[in-house]
Formats: C-alpha cells, structure tokens, sequence
C-alpha cells in the first residue's frame, strides 16, 4: 500500500524525434500543469531537424537528453530510467496535455492505490480542432475486449499514462521491440498484473496529422502481429481469454485489412482478410452480414 498522506511527485517524459513542428506545445502542457512536475525529460531519438533548438527555448525548466536512435519504445524506458519522481508520465511530442491532468490522475491513481492512471482523450486535427473523444471502456473483462476488438474501446497510455516509477521498471517498461504496438503491449500487461485508475474526463489532445506513426500500416502488422503473440503466451492470460484466440486474430486481420483499404493497398488488404479467414471462416459470414466491419480501426 502507498502512503497517501506523502504527495506524490511526478516526472513527465517525452520522447521525440523530428518533432520540432509540435514539440513546443507539448512542452508548454507539460509546463502549464496545475499540479506541477518537478522535472521535463525530453528524449530526443537521433533528431536531425531543430528539435534541440525547440527544447533550448525552455531554458532550464526542461531536461534534454539526446540519443543515437534506438525507437520511441527506448526513448520512453530511458526517459523513465532517469526520473526523479515516484510517478512517471509520458506523452507523445505531437499531443498536448490539458491543465489538470496531472493533478486528477494523480489523485485518481491515489485513491484506488493503483499503479497506472489513464485518462479520456479528445481527437483533435493538426490545428487542435476537436474531431471526437475517446475513452476506455469494453462491454466484458478488458484484456478479452483488447484481443477481440469486441465493442471495445481503447485509450493508449503513451499519452495518457500516469505510471509508478518503480513498478514499470520492474515490469521491464515497453518492449523495445514494438514501436507502435508498444502502449498496448504495456497495457495490456498491466491489465493482467496490476490495478489501473481510469479518470473519464478528456484531459489530453491526441493530434491526428500526416506523420503519425499509426500511419505506417506495415509497422502496425508487424507490431500487433508480435504483440498478439506475447499476449496468448502470457501465463496470467485468464483461460476464458485464451480461448478466443482464432476469434482474435481473425478480428486483428480484419483491422488491418480495413487498414490497408483505407490506405489504398488492395493488394495487403485482401491478404490480410485470407489470414483472417483462415483464422475463423465465419468470418466471411460477418463481412457479408455486416460491410461496414471491414473498416480502419487502430488497436491504440
């Protein structure tokens, strides 16, 4: 159990590289916080444009450290291995965090004695314009809804995630494997060991725009791919779970052949929905009953 009468002091951590178009927002969100960090790490990933000039605008209020580069997944585990505060808390240099988010996870995380607070998040364009919100939320157990994709909705911790310190080092942090997989591989993990806070409040802005990484769909395969992997061989994967595997997986090609359609790739979009099918044959059934379930929908 943690002392709540000791206020707990958090350590935001931001990885980036080639980020200096938003950059500076996320710092000033980090800045601005009603319940105030006692650090800002900026892990630049092997930038090559003015990312560090961005950050030396800060002064001494930010913390930069640069890296040869080693994935956004090293990035977040070197930021986390240099915190200072008994919490840890990450955001993407594209995303914006709002004033008081900090200070309600904080004391969400508090209250429930948990190890990780997420929050709620409002879908924004490049210029912050809000396009919707999403939360977290399932209609069964959380970790069956992650790997079924069945009315399920997910909110990725690499912006939201409030964390302790300690329990995600000892967790061994995110998967230096995974880039874009690598939030949902932390959560779910924490999902199966750990008790999470939630806060339903949009306390972030997750900025949709050309670069993003959920873009790059091969990369998306080929993390969700592994990611599954690790997930049916976790051995706290409640057997209620693991018996949804063929389901699962038919439904994660089905994901990504929405994906590969909406990107204009006919070609991995019908390859995606052979392994889907072979997965689980009624899947076809569900294509012909239901069209509209062949559509983009990222797992994060």
């Amino acid at each position: 159990m943690t002392n709540s009468s000791v206020p707990a002091t958090v350590s935001a951590v931001i990885p980036v590289h080639n980020g200096q178009l938003y950059l500076s927002d996320a710092i000033a969100s980090v800045l601005n916080q009603s319940s105030p960090v006692i650090e800002c790490i900026v892990i630049d990933d092997g930038s090559t444009d003015g990312t560090r000039d961005v950050v030396e605008q800060f002064g001494d209020r930010v913390t930069y450290v640069h890296q040869d580069q080693a994935g956004v997944s090293v990035a977040r585990n070197h930021g986390a291995q240099l915190a200072q505060g008994d919490l840890v808390a990450f955001l993407d240099h594209d995303d914006v965090w709002l004033p008081d988010k900090l200070a309600r996870q904080v004391q969400a995380l508090t209250a429930e004695d948990a190890v990780m607070a997420l929050c709620a998040v409002r879908v924004v364009n490049a210029r912050l314009d809000v396009i919707g919100t999403k939360r977290l939320r399932s209609a069964g157990d959380l970790p069956t809804g992650m790997l079924t994709f069945d009315d399920t909705e997910i909110v990725d911790c690499s912006s939201t995630g409030l964390v302790r310190r300690e329990t995600l080092l000892e967790m061994g942090g995110f998967d230096p494997s995974l880039s874009m997989s690598a939030d949902w591989d932390l959560l779910f993990r924490m999902l199966l060991e750990q008790s999470i806070a939630y806060v339903d409040e949009p306390l972030a802005l997750y900025r949709v725009h050309d670069s993003n990484m959920s873009r790059r769909i091969p990369v998306m395969e080929r993390d969700m791919v592994h990611a599954f992997a690790k997930a049916f061989s976790h051995p706290k994967l409640p057997a209620s779970a693991r018996r949804t595997r063929e389901l699962a997986y038919s439904r994660l090609y089905r994901m990504l052949a929405g994906s590969y359609r909406d990107a204009g790739q006919s070609t991995d979009a019908a390859r995606m929905l052979v392994r889907g099918v072979r997965h689980h044959p009624a899947l076809l059934i569900e294509l012909v009953a239901r069209p509209g379930s062949l559509r983009r929908r990222h797992p994060t």
